[in-house]
């Protein structure tokens, strides 16, 4: 058997062990560079990945959602690509990840089974955006010093998270017209996406983009790096926001309390640093 065959089946013998969580990585297929990166990124933390395809907006979007940008649009198809793959799996929860993450030194162990998740965890956001964030006042202990609370507050980004089937199932029923872009959609109590779910917030966080803890990080190709400017909204859609807000609020009962961070941290950004030379394990055809 050629080394790089036997390299294939150690990384499918992982998911049939049902020994990780499932985890999808989105990628375009222009971006051969990326995905040697973030190759190497899972190889350092030992922990296989499943590539998926994601929809280039250089060949133009399959249709327009103002006022959502064309590659707006594409990367939000790309992760319902992954959403759909979760909800027709056999898996409980299934992992997405855009190809310029990064992980901490010790996201191995963490992704290694998923029987940490919180039982009513719909969502779990693994990344962090280094921006203020109010979080629940009960911290759930995971494993390696990390921890799960409840995400109350929005925290954009959508380069890492877990979702449920259940959750991936929803989301693709509730998302058949695009309004908003992803990562307002998974992490913003103002759309009921968000409200609907119990989402959870790892504390530290497990991984970032790479821009933001790289030196030589490009932008994203699938999506921006700034958070588009604000737009100006009817009086009606602020309404209803402020009303989807107020059902997360009652849904999430705060039992607990909360607590405002400065921002969600993340431990030992690059994983290099940690020394750590696991043998690759390449990602699954």
């Amino acid at each position: 058997m050629s080394k790089r065959r036997h390299e294939v089946e150690i990384a499918k013998s992982f998911h049939a062990s049902g020994t990780t969580v499932k985890c999808l990585v989105i990628n375009l297929d222009r971006s051969v560079d990326r995905l040697a990166d973030v190759t190497a990124e899972f190889s350092r933390i030992g922990v296989p990945f499943e590539r998926v395809a994601g929809i280039d907006a250089v060949t133009g979007a399959p249709f327009i959602a103002p006022p959502l940008s064309e590659a707006e649009v594409c990367c939000f198809l790309s992760h319902r690509l992954c959403w759909q793959i979760i909800a027709d799996g056999p898996d409980r929860y299934g992992a997405v990840f855009e190809d310029d993450v990064v992980f901490s030194h010790d996201a191995g162990p963490v992704l290694a089974g998923d029987s940490w998740i919180p039982r009513d965890a719909d969502v779990v956001k693994l990344e962090t955006f280094f921006v203020p964030v109010r979080v629940g006042g009960r911290h759930v202990p995971v494993k390696n010093g990390y921890s799960a609370t409840l995400l109350l507050g929005q925290h954009m980004g959508a380069c890492g998270y877990i979702l449920s089937k259940k959750a991936a199932q929803k989301l693709l029923k509730g998302t058949r017209r695009i309004k908003a872009t992803v990562d307002f959609v998974l992490f913003s109590p103002t759309e009921m996406t968000t409200a609907r779910n119990t989402t959870y917030q790892l504390m530290p966080a497990l991984c970032a983009q790479a821009q933001f803890v790289a030196d030589n990080g490009g932008p994203s190709t699938l999506i921006q790096f700034a958070p588009p400017p604000p737009r100006n909204k009817r009086i009606i859609d602020r309404i209803q926001a402020e009303a989807t807000r107020a059902f997360a609020h009652l849904r999430n009962r705060h039992f607990f309390g909360t607590e405002k961070v400065d921002a969600v941290p993340l431990r030992f950004p690059l994983a290099i640093q940690a020394n750590m030379d696991p043998s690759p394990i390449p990602a699954l055809a």
